[in-house]
């Protein structure tokens, strides 16, 4: 059976200017669940330019002020947190959210940061492989023995259980694999179209099957920025700032974003869920709660609509 395609919002927690206060990202948070969308997602970093939010803690403030939606990562940077901390997070977090935790995980981050957190930058591919490894084990809940090159455990446990969706994130060939190899699904990044997923999607499913696991019980999912305006150049206004204060000029807000009146927006993202991504994970540039609204009630259910269509 088909997943129901969840519509969620990727949180605004970095800006260049002042960001908005506790109380505006409690409203935000709020209004996501009021309004019926399904989800919220944060950004992972520890070093950055910009103003930004723990992920974890932001996700914290969340669960404080909702009871229905979904809380996730999108994505947490695993390889520059320790994963036996992660674990105690994670088992705090879902418990006081009820269960609503999902946590999508890398491997990126930039030079200084492994450099300033002590982590071998040249190994963060195997330092990824036995945090993913040691976090899955310690929210299983039972005592751990692991000796591995970066982690040493005896008799560690970690409770309550948190049997938490794991997802990948990751563009390269290798991240592809990892995904199937290791998690429950894949995120798709914000870079390129929605065309550069089917080929992607294939080798994530591939590697699931050579590691023997059921490739049909992945999820896909993809973080997306988006702007709705009826003025498209305003709504592409409301981007450029925001991403080229986060990722740097480099971002091509005209390729990889989607923005524009909101029909336009809507036939964008159902491309998307046609072409088998369940999870999408918009990101808006600001916690405008009119904005919110527009995403909400002019763009989801468009989504959700065609969506059922297909099934």
């Amino acid at each position: 059976m088909t997943p129901r395609v969840s519509v969620g919002i990727h949180v605004p927690s970095s800006a260049v200017a002042p960001l908005g206060s506790g109380e505006a990202y409690t409203e935000f948070f709020r209004q996501v669940e009021a309004l019926g969308l399904d989800a919220v997602w944060t950004e992972d970093r520890i070093f950055h330019a910009a103003n930004m939010l723990d992920a974890l803690i932001l996700l914290a403030s969340a669960a404080a002020c909702t009871r229905r939606i979904e809380l996730g990562t999108a994505v947490l940077v695993l390889t520059l947190r320790h994963a036996a901390v992660v674990a105690r997070q994670v088992s705090t977090l879902h418990h006081l959210s009820g269960g609503r935790l999902a946590l999508g995980v890398s491997l990126g981050g930039r030079p200084e940061e492994y450099l300033g957190l002590g982590v071998p930058m040249k190994r963060r591919v195997a330092v990824f492989r036995e945090s993913v490894t040691v976090l899955r084990r310690l929210l299983a809940g039972q005592p751990v023995d692991y000796q591995g090159e970066f982690f040493r455990l005896e008799n560690a446990m970690v409770r309550p259980p948190a049997q938490v969706p794991l997802y990948v994130g990751g563009r390269v060939e290798d991240a592809l694999r990892r995904a199937g190899e290791l998690a429950d699904g894949w995120i798709m990044g914000p870079f390129g179209s929605v065309h550069d997923f089917p080929r992607a999607w294939r080798v994530v499913k591939d590697a699931a099957r050579a590691a023997g696991r059921d490739a049909d019980t992945l999820l896909a999912g993809r973080l997306v920025y988006v702007a709705v305006d009826d003025e498209r150049d305003r709504a592409r206004d409301a981007l450029r700032p925001f991403l080229h204060g986060y990722y740097g000029p480099r971002f091509d807000v005209d390729h990889d974003a989607i923005f524009g009146p909101p029909r336009e927006v809507a036939a964008r993202l159902s491309e998307h869920v046609e072409a088998g991504i369940t999870k999408l994970m918009l990101g808006v540039p600001t916690l405008d709660l009119a904005h919110l609204r527009r995403v909400a009630e002019e763009v989801a259910p468009v989504v959700r609509a065609s969506a059922a269509a297909a099934r």
